[in-house]
């Protein structure tokens, strides 16, 4: 375990990522798109998702301006040019029939950027001491360009990252495959 809370912490968030791809790595690229209903995204837009968090914060907490995600234009290698992505292109606050209408690309496409942005927010995190807890982060996305704390922020993904780990867990489930989220 970490002698820091920062590092406690940058440990917790970092086997979040690593469990969500041990998870996934084993599924063939139809169980990771698969859908119960239209309603209910597929572990492909999980992980995106998560994958589009974790860019979004590593970019935050280094102030670099730089995502993979937009670096290397994504959305348009991924047709996602002319949809709607929600906040920040991370699929927050995304319609359902968008996200229905997303076609992911296939697996090892969808880990890669996954595997590169989690690396990226971990190293992030994990350079962050405790005397930089709440120091204040700027969120460029936002129109009145708010700052929040630093610590409170990765405290909020990691929360994040563990309910969208707990929805991958259910819709191995409910595929029948089991599964199961274990450090």
């Amino acid at each position: 375990m970490a002698d820091s809370v920062m590092g406690c912490i940058a440990e917790y968030y970092r086997s979040r990522h690593e469990l969500v791809l041990k998870l996934v790595d084993r599924l063939d690229d139809q169980q990771i798109m698969w859908r119960p209903n239209r309603t209910t995204p597929s572990i492909g837009f999980h992980v995106w998702h998560l994958a589009r968090w974790a860019d979004y914060m590593q970019e935050m907490i280094t102030d670099t301006g730089a995502q993979i995600w937009e670096k290397e234009e994504l959305a348009a290698k991924w047709g996602f040019s002319d949809a709607n992505l929600g906040f920040a292109e991370t699929g927050l606050g995304m319609d359902d029939d968008v996200s229905a209408s997303l076609l992911f690309p296939g697996k090892q496409v969808l880990l890669d950027y996954a595997r590169r942005a989690f690396a990226k927010a971990g190293q992030a995190v994990e350079a962050t001491s405790d005397d930089q807890f709440h120091r204040r982060v700027r969120d460029r996305h936002r129109a009145e360009e708010e700052e929040l704390a630093l610590g409170d922020a990765v405290l909020n993904w990691l929360v994040h990252a563990s309910r969208h780990l707990g929805m991958i867990e259910c819709m191995l489930g409910v595929q029948g495959l089991h599964g199961t989220a274990t450090r």
